[in-house]
């Protein structure tokens, strides 16, 4: 019987119909996608899941079509030199994740950037911790409208924001909200994009005071410890307006009005402002209470005026300023046809000169070397840095003046009284007394004519009664003309007078952090589809490169199979 020989089997009938290898490829791809999703997506989709099932049924797959390498892979000489390196990895990594544990447990942290992005500066600390320690304050919540494209922004701010609240001990805190998943709150708080924010104080009620919210367009530290003072600045601050003859109008939004003004005292600070005549003062039903001792501040503003006050108009400004209150006083020019002005009525100035050292003198300041498109319009730029009001002007910006008259101010000044001279006419400037000469074109400047340089805007107080005065030469100061001059500061001179006469300078203290600007500090911005990119570069690209590269050493490197 002959012997049969079986039929050698070739090596190429071990081999799968499917290389094995190609389920590795498959499973990187699957694992790609997942990481692409990942780092690019505000959240991880049903491609991200679908990629990471990919990956683990293709490993599933390779584990059964190539055993032996499956077993070479964990069993191998490379798993077992390389076991002690995985092993020290693991460890190292436990280590680290359980310092950070508890760090963070005790809430350690230290903010490396120059700039304190990530924590409260030394002014706002200070500022901050004021609130904390003052009972009377209200509570303030900061509310951030971030979408879900800015999670990492949030992650970042929500560590200025901790600071915030654990400054104040608790008294300001802080949320987030998604406008899209909440447009009602986000139109609540006149919310207009992602990325605002709106600081509100808390009533005793405990509902929100969103009248007075502050809302900002973007988070700077600075503005938003100023927002929250202003929030948490709760005070009764007055301002009445008089209406006088040919005076200036608080609401009218022409040029000539000053609309800005007040809405600049009622919007943004709170401030109770009201147009109001003598006569409403002094009448025995009138609303108006003047030297109210329930308002932390008052002051009352004369806007101009062509006539000159009767006694008894008088009486209630002295009463009023005699016993405490406040007084600004914006001079119109003498242009009318009788050539008279409220500012300088004789009485008037008997009286200011008497109990505060100023007065308006009757002439017309004028300036051929620095005014603004004609001499009769001289811009000061000379300015005291003794006074709040002046005190932080920048260099080169200047107080526009349009036929100002100059104030006196005497040599001797009464008992309890100082005098700041807050805006200086230059030298050159030179004053006419004949105003109807300057209306009919006579502005050339005569010999017999008084030199610069002329107080324009001065500021007395008594310190035994503690009424404040300040006078301007011109009305020009507080009118919107001038509001959004560039380099014009009249609509910062106008309101800084009504914040220094009331003292609310000192009931709310405004907070400038001192930061130095350098070219590398300017920020740069990129769009959502800019910084998925970026993102895809340098967390997937760029480490995963590099764990891919290995992967290909050891694969050509790995033991063979016997």
């Amino acid at each position: 019987m002959a012997q049969q020989n079986p039929n050698p089997i070739s090596p190429m009938d071990d081999e799968p119909f499917i290389p094995p290898y190609y389920m590795l490829v498959l499973a990187f791809i699957g694992l790609v996608v997942a990481l692409v999703v990942l780092v690019t997506q505000p959240t991880f989709s049903v491609v991200g899941w679908g990629g990471l099932g990919i990956t683990l049924l293709s490993l599933v797959a390779w584990v059964l079509m190539a055993p032996q390498q499956a077993r070479g892979f964990v069993t191998g000489r490379t798993a077992r030199f390389g076991g002690v390196s995985i092993i020290v990895t693991v460890i190292f990594l436990v280590a680290l994740v359980g310092i950070y544990t508890i760090i963070r447990g005790q809430n350690i942290r230290l903010d490396l950037t120059q700039r304190d992005t990530f924590s409260l500066t030394e002014e706002s600390r200070t500022a901050i911790g004021g609130i904390g320690n003052d009972p009377n304050l209200p509570h303030v919540n900061i509310l951030a409208f971030y979408d879900a494209g800015q999670a990492a922004r949030r992650d970042q701010d929500a560590l200025l924001f901790e600071d915030y609240q654990t400054t104040s001990a608790g008294k300001i805190t802080y949320e987030f909200v998604d406008p899209d998943r909440n447009p009602a709150l986000a139109q609540q708080y006149s919310i207009t994009s992602p990325g605002q924010i709106s600081v509100v104080a808390i009533k005793e009620d405990g509902q929100p005071d969103i009248e007075n919210a502050q809302k900002l367009t973007f988070l700077g530290q600075e503005q938003l410890t100023n927002a929250v003072l202003r929030v948490a600045a709760s005070g009764d601050f007055r301002a009445y307006f008089l209406s006088v003859e040919d005076g200036l109008q608080l609401t009218t939004t022409s040029p000539a009005g000053m609309s800005t003004l007040n809405d600049s005292l009622t919007n943004s600070f709170d401030w109770k402002t009201q147009q109001v005549t003598l006569f409403q003062l002094s009448a025995p039903e009138a609303d108006v209470t003047l030297n109210d001792p329930t308002a932390d501040g008052e002051v009352m503003v004369i806007p101009g005026g062509s006539s000159p006050l009767t006694d008894e108009e008088l009486k209630i400004i002295t009463d009023y300023v005699d016993q405490g209150g406040n007084l600004i006083i914006f001079a119109a020019p003498s242009i009318n046809e009788d050539n008279t002005s409220l500012s300088t009525g004789e009485k008037l100035s008997e009286y200011l000169y008497t109990n505060f050292g100023l007065r308006f003198v009757e002439n017309m300041v004028l300036d051929r070397t620095l005014s603004f498109q004609n001499p009769i319009v001289p811009v000061s730029v000379d300015f005291s840095r003794n006074n709040y009001i002046t005190q932080s002007f920048p260099t080169g910006n200047g107080m526009v003046f349009e036929l100002p008259r100059s104030i006196e101010v005497s040599p001797t000044l009464p008992q309890n009284v100082t005098v700041d001279e807050l805006a200086r006419s230059s030298a050159e400037a030179y004053a006419k007394t004949d105003v109807q000469a300057v209306i009919d074109g006579n502005i050339d400047p005569a010999d017999s004519d008084q030199k610069g340089p002329f107080v324009l805007a001065a500021a007395a107080e008594n310190a035994v009664t503690g009424s404040r005065v300040v006078l301007f030469g011109s009305t020009s100061i507080p009118v919107n003309n001038y509001a959004q001059l560039n380099n014009a500061i009249n609509l910062e001179a106008a309101f800084n007078s009504m914040i220094w006469t009331t003292h609310f300078n000192d009931f709310f203290a405004t907070v400038t952090i001192q930061t130095q600007q350098r070219p590398q500090d300017t920020p740069i911005f990129v769009d959502q589809q800019t910084g998925s990119t970026i993102n895809l570069v340098t967390i997937f690209l760029i480490p995963f490169g590099v764990v891919l590269i290995g992967f290909l050493v050891w694969w050509n490197s790995r033991e063979p199979a016997r």
